[in-house]
């Protein structure tokens, strides 16, 4: 029987054999045991939106303030604990008792003396109370025995909870180790063979930081993190709906943008106000001059453009035809609230979140900032939302030189003979290539629509005029819900995007702190595999508690005393002795921090779809790094297969640059878990299936690149067979082969010419089989 069947199995005959009064091992704790749980069972009744009683069970002011009866919980006492005696009775949860372990860790608890909760209640409202809605809290790195390594203050947070448990952070990982992580991280390829060689030959006491700083200044730095944002911000090279999936030719702008973006390390202040309002910043009028200095802001407008859209591919009736525009306003709402906000919004459509301080007026008064530009009374199909990237000039010029040519072309037409296609093909070669063009958001028209609340979410169904607002749990006396607009006299758009924006990044604003404590914990996640908060999209009630809640807030603040600057993030995490640790656990480790969130080890990982595609292109030597430009099609095999053709022109570039088609998503990504995009991702949940053995074992493209791996060992490698191992592993594994990997790697090559006998390129073939199986071990898709 395997290692996880007999867990399970233990797991399933435990609370057979257990006492129902059995205490537990242990002491609850409150962030890690007693507060998912009241999390699971009670919230929904005695929570931010619905609290029975007044009690508010989902933050720990609202557990000791108590409600209409008084207090829930005394510490120490669980039989005078009115939480515990109406839970013994069975009365709560009122439609399923607890079970009988859930009862005694609750139980345990409080008899422990409810730890976790604070002193003192402050007199406000519940929404105010959790912790991801405040303002940033000042934190102070904690005091650490010096037998601790500490390199930066994160250190301290992770050392200070180690120490509770009795774990102890891992030395350093090995140089080798430390380069290939670093260089995954941070660009998403394996280092060069020069780049491994400098490293190890740096004696240098700051060689690490120096490594470090040579990643985050590679034009292919932006490459690996813009993607990241791109999942979170929902981007794709298509429309969507259903299978019509119609071409988004012009995304690819957005996408540059992004990379741009991080390579210059633009504070993510300006990042987010730029996508948010960047016509508005640009001064932009429908019709007008598009100046140079306007086209990047434009490009980055492009955000709210992300969510599916299928106006142009929609054949139904009025109603389906409305429907079909709700849902992309309702899904750029999503977009920002799961890339932005850390909200789950889309609840507030039909009634007030059942889980969080997020009501359906805040869901409606959301949407009355971006409806002018997507405005179902005035509605504008994708394709016709374009502009040129160049001034009126320019375009009056092209269309000058076009007017006698297009005449001349419409004659020929006229005489409906086909052999005069050759002379109209040659006559439309003359143009030469039309202004470039962009597709922007911008509000439709200057004028301030109405916006209603509607009944459960009926489109036909109007209550009250929303309010133009911000979410009201995130403001106060200095910063207010409602938003300011510019006059109308001043105005070429409603202004409401650029106040929205303005309002969210507004310096020591929750709003703000919510913004860098999103963004700070989506970088963490990036590095350690899980954020801080696990669910990445939601740090609301409904979200997973933090594993190191004061580490997120000191991110935070650094964050924005950085100046919002991401690469110092990078620094601060990658500098530190928590990440610089070694990956193979400690003994205990797992038996104290099975999940490993306390990271007393650094997380083992698998590499994303992206890198394992690129990795190969690296490793071969054929990775193409062209930036930038539209992006390379994807198209279906004779067995339905999405490939990208090895002729096409870039059919080697990175992964970032094939086309994103919501519902072609190619097959040698998709099986390693890249999403088909539907409104965002923030988070890839890794999966282990055959068909991911299958693929590295007989797909034609992990073939040919194992070909081109063997070709250049064979060449670049030396002449002696352990030569050209040792020059495989350091292009695959980034490091030497151990003893044992070398002898098994020497008998295969010695055996392997028997599959061969009598072919002339024995040789080639042998090696070629080597290298596949480089590709598809472990040595290459994880990062150590």
């Amino acid at each position: 029987m395997t290692r996880w069947m007999i867990e399970i199995a233990s797991l399933c005959l435990w609370p057979l054999a257990a006492s129902a009064f059995a205490e537990p091992a242990s002491v609850p704790s409150f962030p890690h045991d007693i507060a998912p749980l009241l999390k699971n069972r009670c919230v929904r009744c005695h929570g931010p939106a619905e609290a029975k009683a007044k009690l508010n069970l989902a933050v720990p002011t609202g557990i000791i303030r108590g409600g209409k009866s008084g207090h829930a919980v005394v510490r120490g006492k669980p039989e005078e604990s009115p939480l515990w005696q109406r839970v013994a009775a069975d009365e709560m949860p009122e439609d399923e008792p607890l079970p009988a372990v859930e009862k005694q860790l609750l139980r345990a608890w409080i008899a422990a003396g409810a730890s976790g909760l604070p002193a003192n209640v402050p007199d406000q409202a519940d929404g105010d109370e959790h912790w991801a809605f405040q303002t940033l809290r000042p934190t102070t790195p904690p005091t650490v025995p010096a037998s601790f390594i500490v390199r930066t203050p994160i250190d301290n947070f992770i050392a200070n909870q180690l120490e509770v448990v009795g774990l102890r952070a891992n030395a350093e990982a090995e140089r080798a180790t430390l380069i290939r992580r670093v260089a995954y991280d941070l660009t998403g390829l394996p280092p060069k063979v020069s780049e491994i060689v400098e490293y190890l030959a740096d004696t240098r006491s700051d060689s690490y930081e120096r490594m470090v700083e040579r990643y985050l200044a590679s034009p292919r730095y932006g490459e690996r993190w813009g993607k990241f944002w791109l999942d979170a911000a929902g981007y794709a090279d298509s429309n969507g709906y259903f299978n019509a999936d119609t071409d988004r030719p012009l995304a690819y702008r957005y996408r540059d943008y992004v990379v741009r973006s991080f390579n210059a390390d633009k504070p993510w202040d300006q990042f987010v106000r730029e996508q948010l309002a960047g016509d508005e910043l640009a001064g932009f009028r429908p019709g007008g001059e598009v100046t140079p200095a306007m086209i990047e802001l434009l490009e980055a407008s492009h955000y709210l453009r992300n969510s599916p859209d299928g106006t142009d591919s929609s054949d139904g009736n009025e109603d389906e035809l409305r429907t079909d525009k709700y849902s992309v306003l309702e899904g750029s709402m999503q977009i920002v609230g799961a890339s932005l906000l850390g909200i789950t919004v889309q609840c507030g459509k039909c009634h007030d979140h059942k889980f969080e301080p997020f009501t359906q007026q805040d869901y409606y008064a959301l949407q009355s900032i971006i409806y002018p530009a997507f405005n179902v009374e005035k509605w504008v199909k994708p394709k016709q939302r374009e502009v040129y990237a160049v001034s009126a000039t320019e375009v009056a010029a092209w269309e000058a030189k076009c007017k006698p040519i297009d005449a001349q072309i419409a004659k020929l037409r006229e005489q409906k003979k086909p052999e005069l296609d050759a002379e109209i093909k040659k006559l439309e070669a003359q143009k030469g290539e039309p202004p470039p063009r962009i597709a922007p958001v911008y509000d439709l028209s200057a004028d301030q629509p109405d916006v209603f609340v509607l009944t459960r979410g009926d489109y036909k169904s109007h209550q009250e005029k929303a309010q133009v607002a911000a979410p009201h749990v995130l403001c106060d006396a200095n910063h207010p819900s409602l938003l300011s607009l510019p006059a109308s006299q001043d105005r070429k758009s409603t202004g409401r995007r650029l106040a929205f924006a303005r309002w969210l990044t507004e310096p020591n604003s929750r709003a703000a702190a919510l913004l860098a404590r999103v963004t700070v914990n989506r970088i963490w996640q990036q590095h350690f595999g899980t954020g801080i908060v696990a669910t990445a999209d939601n740090l609301g009630y409904s979200g997973a508690t933090p594993s190191h809640p004061e580490l997120l807030e000191y991110l935070a603040a650094e964050f924005i005393r950085s100046g919002w600057s991401t690469k110092a993030m990078h620094r601060l995490i990658m500098n530190s002795a928590t990440y610089r640790a070694s990956s193979r656990p400690a003994a205990n480790a797992d038996a104290v921090d099975p999940d490993n969130r306390l990271l007393s080890h650094f997380p083992l990982r698998r590499l994303d779809a992206e890198a394992i595609r690129d990795a190969m292109l690296a490793s071969s030597g054929e990775l193409d790094l062209t930036s930038g430009g539209p992006y390379v099609p994807t198209t279906r095999d004779d067995e339905g297969a999405v490939v990208v053709n090895e002729a096409t022109p870039g059919s080697h570039r990175r992964s970032l640059y094939l086309q994103q088609r919501r519902t072609q998503v190619a097959g040698m990504l998709q099986v390693f878990d890249a999403p088909s995009m539907v409104f965002s991702c923030p988070f890839r949940t890794p999966t282990t299936v055959p068909l991911q053995s299958l693929n590295l074992l007989n797909s034609s493209f992990v073939r040919l690149r194992a070909k081109a791996l063997a070709s250049r060992v064979i060449v670049a490698g030396g002449n002696e067979t352990d030569e050209r191992i040792r020059y495989a592993f350091l292009l695959v594994a980034n490091r030497p082969p151990n003893e044992a990997e070398l002898n098994a790697a020497r008998n295969f090559i010695t055996q392997q010419p028997k599959q061969y006998i009598n072919q002339a390129n024995a040789v080639e073939q042998c090696w070629t089989d080597f290298c596949q199986t480089l590709l598809a071990s472990n040595v290459f898709l994880y990062v150590e």
